[in-house]
């Protein structure tokens, strides 16, 4: 990453940030209300009311103006974990073992090789097939690659059963195999060479964003496997209230800071930024907050120009944590792609909703959309294999059981049952600040469950068909490898192969970890997965009593409404 020239000094910025956070501490609060003058929110019947943060109301008539001052939750969480000075993950700022820990990594290498023996099973089908001739490339397709953990043990083992098993197919397998890791961040796709450059010709890594596939890779083109580990729950999303007796209703963050912080930072900011702040932050309190006194808000670009501003020193983390967050929530209608998704599949969310009294706070993945969608486009023929936490659309709607977006990272190491106890399952705190996005923006990991039934909806519209879905464990059905020795590098350690038997129990019995497999059509119409029992992917509305039918359809109604398209104002 190349750092933005400044003209700060930098001992005079440190000073200044040291002076800042030990005379006004309540500067490094994230999420602090700053409602002085603006409109309480209303009380909220919701399931899971707690997922509401620091709601604040705008003034009336406004509310179409708001997406053209601030972002969305979408907009702030791709700014927090992708932009490309400031993101969490553009700026290698991410711990693959410090901020968390991934099954690839505290099972490897053993979990690489469950995923090679599948991979090698449904290339000897296309083989047979004749859908992948042998002049062909097989290509594994890896996004969201993270530091190029998985990659290392798949190609490990693709090369060792070649040289030791004297087995033919494994030889051919090899010498037709292309691993690529694709990542959004330039920082990464380099660790990801270092670390497997001794692959030669097999490995590449490439930038790429896995929303937008055909950008990267020629449609019809691949033959072989998209291959994702806890990729699609990193996707950003909508946040969006769904209501049991109103329109749905989606969410925009403003930023601000205490005045008091303000007129600290102000002294030491480029004057470009200083004027960018003041202007935005006269424009939003005239039109959304008339008599607003205590807080100074950002605009979506005054916000990025600040982070930025402070991102060549060391006070930049405390810098962060300064920024205080409101939502405000306006109608979904307002937003056409969010609109567009919430008709498409009304007549689901209906179904769930009908089920209770109150609404919900839900996080909408468009993003699995066109990642699946892209899968679609560019494979010519092979599979799409996905590993990630999430459920089918019962599961994401439920909220009896933890917070569907949770936090990974310096901010939240106490908060996450997972953080401690790998063998436990996700839990809702007291204080349910495992679901608060806003705490240590840019310098934590946000995730969300992902909704395996829209992937699989959306799959069949891209030609993929949804051969299995179930637990991660059935990763291992079928394969010869066991979990019931310490791996090499873990051996002459008791600490580290307690940790690896304790994660190896979790990976057994952990069913929030879940396994997808879809199949391009006309790939191989023998395959079957090797673990034959898949769990429900499919809404059931037959379980609805006569009055929730009738429920249901009223709320589909309202989840349909007729697209309006905002006059749009200023260019924030």
């Amino acid at each position: 990453m190349q750092k933005q020239a400044t003209s700060i000094p930098f001992l005079l910025v440190l000073m200044f940030l040291v002076t800042l956070f030990c005379v006004s501490p309540v500067a490094i609060h994230a999420a602090t209300p700053t409602q002085d003058a603006a409109q309480t929110a209303p009380d909220r019947q919701l399931l899971n009311v707690w997922e509401v943060h620091s709601e604040i109301k705008v003034a009336p008539g406004s509310e179409a103006a708001v997406k053209d001052y601030f972002p969305s939750f979408l907009d702030y969480q791709d700014m927090a974990l992708f932009h490309p000075k400031f993101g969490y993950y553009s700026s290698g700022r991410v711990s693959f073992w410090g901020d968390y820990q991934t099954f690839p990594i505290v099972l490897s290498p053993y979990f690489g090789h469950m995923i090679t023996e599948q991979i090698f099973r449904m290339w000897k089908g296309m083989v047979r097939a004749g859908t992948l001739r042998p002049n062909e490339q097989f290509t594994i397709a890896e996004f969201g690659a993270g530091d190029g953990a998985m990659a290392e043990s798949i190609l490990d083992y693709i090369v060792r059963e070649a040289r030791d098993r004297h087995d033919k197919q494994w030889t051919d397998f090899a010498n037709q195999v292309l691993y690529i890791c694709y990542d959004r961040s330039s920082a990464l796709n380099k660790t990801q060479r270092e670390r497997n450059s001794r692959f030669g010709k097999r490995f590449d890594a490439r930038q790429a964003d896995a929303t937008d596939l055909t950008a990267t890779i020629r449609p019809g083109s691949l033959k072989g496997v998209i291959l994702s580990n806890e990729l699609p729950d990193v996707f950003s999303v909508h946040k969006v209230i769904l209501s049991t007796n109103g329109p749905a209703e989606v969410v925009f963050v403003a930023p601000s800071l205490p005045n008091q912080s303000w007129d600290r930072f102000k002294k030491v900011l480029p004057e470009s930024v200083v004027e960018l702040v003041t202007k935005g932050d006269r424009e939003i309190r005239t039109k959304f907050f008339p008599g607003s006194k205590n807080s100074t808000y950002l605009t979506r670009q005054s916000f990025v120009a600040f982070l930025e501003a402070l991102i060549p020193t060391e006070g930049y983390e405390l810098a962060a944590q300064s920024l205080e967050f409101n939502e405000i929530y306006i109608p979904a209608r307002l937003v056409p792609d969010l609109n567009d998704h919430l008709r498409r599949y009304a007549k689901l969310y209906a179904t769930e909703l009908a089920k209770h009294d109150e609404g919900v706070v839900t996080y909408v993945n468009l993003g699995v959309e066109k990642f699946i969608q892209g899968a679609g486009k560019v494979l010519n023929a092979g599979y799409v294999l996905t590993l990630d936490y999430g459920a089918n659309w019962d599961g994401i709607m439920a909220q009896d059981v933890h917070p569907h977006l949770r936090t990974y990272g310096p901010a939240h190491k106490q908060e996450n049952a997972m953080s401690s106890d790998p063998t436990a399952d996700p839990v809702v705190s007291e204080d349910r600040d495992t679901s608060d996005p806003y705490n240590g923006p840019t310098l934590n990991d946000m995730t969300t469950d992902v909704n395996f039934s829209l992937m699989a909806a959306e799959g069949r519209l891209a030609c993929l068909t949804a051969l299995f879905f179930g637990p991660q464990a059935a990763l291992q059905t079928g394969t010869h490898v066991s979990l019931k020795f310490v791996p090499p590098q873990r051996q002459g350690n008791d600490a580290l192969a307690d940790e690896f038997f304790s994660w190896a129990d979790s990976f057994r019995v952990n069913e929030n970890y879940k396994l997808m497999i879809q199949q391009k059509d006309k790939t191989d119409p023998k395959y079957k997965y090797p673990h034959r029992i898949s769990e429900r992917i499919e809404s059931d509305p037959g379980t609805l009593t006569e009055a929730q039918r009738v429920k249901a359809g009223d709320i589909e109604k309202r989840l349909s409404p007729t697209l309006i398209v905002p006059q749009r104002g200023g260019a924030r």
